[in-house]
């Protein structure tokens, strides 16, 4: 009879064991995920460092074609249409910096619910962890 019970013990610790190295797998492959959304976001400020030099590069040539135009009244009917073709540039810009947004709040929103849904498992864990802490308490 103890032998039987010794035996299912040990099988219902395997078990338990078994579905602890899952959760840890999960943690750790949870972890990952974090780093590769680090290594994205990092290369997202990379990219957005870039696109700041670019605009002020464009910022740097207006004010220089701006200069041109003072000095040269001939060229004032091309620079209307410049201006206007930068206008329809920057409304695109617009919208694309729009959706960027839209895609960043939704960005924001699911690393949310991923924090979320990590604090859930770790509470979960550490739930299995004093279950098992008290089975083992309890049969000694």
């Amino acid at each position: 009879m103890f032998a039987r019970a010794g035996r299912r013990a040990r099988g219902d610790l395997r078990q338990q064991e078994e579905k602890i190295n899952i959760l840890i797998n999960l943690h750790m492959q949870n972890q990952e995920l974090f780093a590769r959304n680090e290594e994205r976001f990092a290369k997202n400020e990379e990219r957005f460092a870039k696109q700041d030099e670019n605009i002020q590069a464009l910022l740097e040539f207006q004010k220089r074609t701006d200069e041109i135009f003072r000095q040269n009244e001939k060229r004032f009917a091309r620079t209307d249409e410049i201006f206007r073709q930068n206008e329809e540039r920057f409304a695109r810009t617009d919208e694309i910096f729009r959706q960027n947004e839209e895609r960043f709040a939704r960005t924001d929103e699911r690393f949310v619910e991923l924090v979320e849904s990590q604090a859930n498992s770790d509470r979960r864990f550490n739930s299995l962890i004093d279950i098992i802490r008290e089975d083992r308490n309890g049969t000694s």
